[in-house]
């Protein structure tokens, strides 16, 4: 057959846009996808639309705007997918998976793909019976002096160090049988996938999503588990190695040094995806895949690691606060025909995904897909495909932002319909609520009230701020926003430290209007 394309997405979970060569960090090394960067192209404004994990997922597989309907939750019976449009078509799908979210019971996001392989093949729990050697204990983990006593020393400190142990136990009782490199859940997944390439029906086009949990944390890169070996980002530390941080704030907790140096963890951990995304590459050139297929390299949201730009006093992403660090992401993509090596600052985001993919593979774009194709504006056809971009929290924030400016509206704060032609708005707000609640319930209830993570009935009457819940797949995740909206110089100050509301209520003024629209347009589309 002739004209074959085929299509892949390559997911990278919590992957910060700044860790990466091509992005501009000097330190870290990531050759391939730093080749991948200038045989393509690449964004320099990506960002997802809707906090945070299967949020993401659902813009990416339905090319919709979600920030203004729905949160955390399964897809949906009305949620059209891309593997769903490519049955009928002689296109052939496949995912090869090891996010956890995407595989719990009801999740639903494998559906319509005709091969879907999850390569931790069991859930979190499956090791929790067993038992733990005595080489590896939870306390080893704990040992930096004064640090258990500085976090339990803080309101939620108790709470965190708990929900921290009991992941870090569950997750010992697996680790204990890994025997190498190759062990690590990232090579494992990016090797099945390699074989679900090599085995495909060459004579149709093909859709692949590779969706690998790994850089999100825990972050035990290889020097974690190999005495011989120093973090390469961090060499001559001597304090132990917090790869389960315990989340919540971290003023108070940790030294400047330890959070440095779990960013140096996280960081080698993007060294071993990229280590492996370069034999996935290597495998689709030799597959003679390379000419005829459109790739998409992306994360979902970065990871909130620190003070300043850092994570605003954040450690993980346990508040609705969409700064920088979480919500910007990394974007390359390829195809024949692109315009080889180009940097855009044109807008994109999350929902363009599934509109590219159907694009290149000629198949049709639904009218319910917000997003846009981005392949024009790879070609060099068209200089963007929108003015800004939008993001935030179902039900809690929304951020607008522009090439000058970011603004972000806290839903708390609103007075719900005090703009001219609002019924819609306020109707929003009541089914915010309404749906969060409900998501919260369904998610947190399935959880078997017998496992290991006892902590979960506590975590349960935290979640909740004046009947809104928050879900996300961090045990310590508070609702807690700021008092007021924020606006940013976005030029001089990038990473949102200074906020200038006050300078310069006008602007913000208009960036809310602006957003108001955008939202209620998106909820009528």
């Amino acid at each position: 057959m002739k004209n074959i394309r085929n299509a892949i997405v390559c997911m990278f979970d919590s992957w910060q846009f700044n860790y990466a060569g091509c992005y501009g960090n000097e330190w870290i090394k990531t050759p391939n996808f730093d080749r991948f960067a200038r045989e393509g192209v690449l964004f320099e404004n990506a960002y997802g639309n809707n906090m945070p994990t299967l949020p993401v997922r659902r813009s990416l597989m339905t090319g919709r705007f979600t920030i203004q309907e729905i949160g955390w939750g399964p897809l949906r019976p009305e949620d059209t997918t891309i593997a769903d449009l490519c049955w009928g078509t002689g296109v052939a799908t496949a995912l090869v998976y090891n996010t956890q979210v995407m595989y719990m019971g009801k999740a639903g996001y494998n559906r319509s793909y005709a091969t879907a392989i999850f390569t931790q093949g069991y859930d979190e729990y499956y090791y929790s019976k067993d038992e733990l050697y005595d080489h590896y204990t939870v306390d080893q983990f704990f040992e930096d002096p004064g640090f258990l006593d500085r976090l339990r020393a803080t309101p939620d400190g108790r709470f965190a160090e708990k929900t921290s142990r009991e992941v870090m136990d569950l997750y010992l009782r697996d680790k204990q049988h890994w025997k190498k490199e190759e062990d690590h859940t990232v090579v494992k997944n990016i090797r099945a996938a390699i074989k679900v390439i090599k085995e495909r029906d060459k004579n149709h086009g093909f859709h692949l999503w590779i969706d690998n949990w790994d850089p999100h944390e825990p972050w035990d890169p290889p020097s974690v588990w190999d005495k011989d070996m120093e973090c390469p980002y961090d060499k001559g530390y001597k304090g132990c190695d917090i790869w389960q941080p315990p989340m919540g704030l971290v003023e108070g907790i940790y030294t400047e040094e330890q959070l440095h140096h779990i960013r140096m963890l996280f960081a080698e951990k993007i060294t071993l995806c990229d280590k492996y995304f370069g034999e996935l590459c290597d495998c689709i050139r030799n597959e003679g895949m390379w000419e005829n297929t459109l790739m998409w390299v992306t994360s979902d949201h970065g990871e909130p690691m620190g003070n300043g730009e850092w994570g605003h006093g954040l450690m993980c992403k346990v508040r609705p606060w969409p700064y920088e660090e979480l919500v910007h992401i990394p974007l390359l993509i390829k195809f024949p025909g692109c315009k080889v090596g180009m940097r855009t600052k044109a807008y994109a985001q999350d929902c363009d995904c599934a509109p590219t993919v159907l694009d290149w593979l000629g198949l049709p774009i639904p009218r319910i897909m917000t997003g846009k194709s981005l392949l024009p504006l790879c070609r060099g056809e068209v200089e963007k495909v929108r003015d800004f971009a939008v993001t935030g929290y179902f039900s809690f924030s929304w951020s607008i932002i522009t090439d000058d400016y970011s603004f972000i509206h806290w839903l708390a704060t609103d007075t719900k319909g005090s703009d001219e032609n609002m019924s819609i708005w306020a109707e929003m707000y009541t089914s915010h609520a309404a749906a969060t609640q409900e998501i919260g319930r369904a998610v947190s209830d399935s959880v078997d009230d017998d496992t290991d993570y006892k902590a979960m009935e506590e975590y349960k009457k935290q979640r909740s701020l004046d009947g809104e819940a928050q879900w996300t797949c961090n045990p310590n995740t508070r609702t807690d926003v700021p008092e007021g909206d924020e606006l940013y110089d976005r030029r001089n100050d990038p990473f949102q430290l200074n906020n200038i509301i006050s300078e310069k209520p006008e602007v913000a003024a208009e960036l809310l209007k602006t957003l108001r629209t955008f939202m209620t347009d998106m909820r009528l589309a």
